[in-house]
């Protein structure tokens, strides 16, 4: 069982899980937080910082295995997150996008050690990077060809 927390710059994170949800009719606010961060909070760090602790802890104490997801490494947001203390059932993962939050809600009752889940989220936001040429080869060279 697993509970999400979405650190990201700006609205991403909350768009991310509207949009995935939207997509596949769920609704699983009640087992995430959102996190929004901007230029302008540099003050709020702190509370921002708080805020994550106390979800995780409550998150941690119902019993749920927690993934806190940020836009991208090295960016606040994940520099935030990486202030949380490691411990069991825990885990940073940078890169979100939107094939890994569906894979996330398909699996949020899921049994499975967070190991297995976390390889699971980065596979699925790999495979899900692509470009056209690259999937469609040569099919797109001779329908673009004239």
């Amino acid at each position: 069982m697993y509970f999400y927390i979405f650190l990201t710059h700006g609205d991403l994170g909350k768009t991310l899980l509207r949009t995935a949800e939207n997509i596949m009719d769920e609704n699983i606010a009640e087992r995430c937080a959102v996190f929004s961060m901007d230029y302008s909070m540099a003050g709020a760090l702190d509370k921002v910082k708080e805020d994550i602790k106390v979800s995780v802890e409550k998150a941690k104490s119902a019993g749920y295995k927690v993934v806190i997801f940020v836009d991208i490494f090295g960016g606040s947001p994940s520099n935030v997150a990486f202030t949380i203390p490691r411990q069991e059932n825990l885990d940073v993962v940078s890169g979100v996008n939107l094939a890994m939050v569906m894979y996330a809600i398909e699996h949020i009752d899921s049994k499975k050690n967070i190991e297995l889940i976390v390889s699971g989220l980065l596979n699925t936001g790999l495979q899900n990077i692509t470009s056209a040429e690259k999937l469609l080869g040569e099919n797109i060279r001779k329908g673009t060809k004239q």
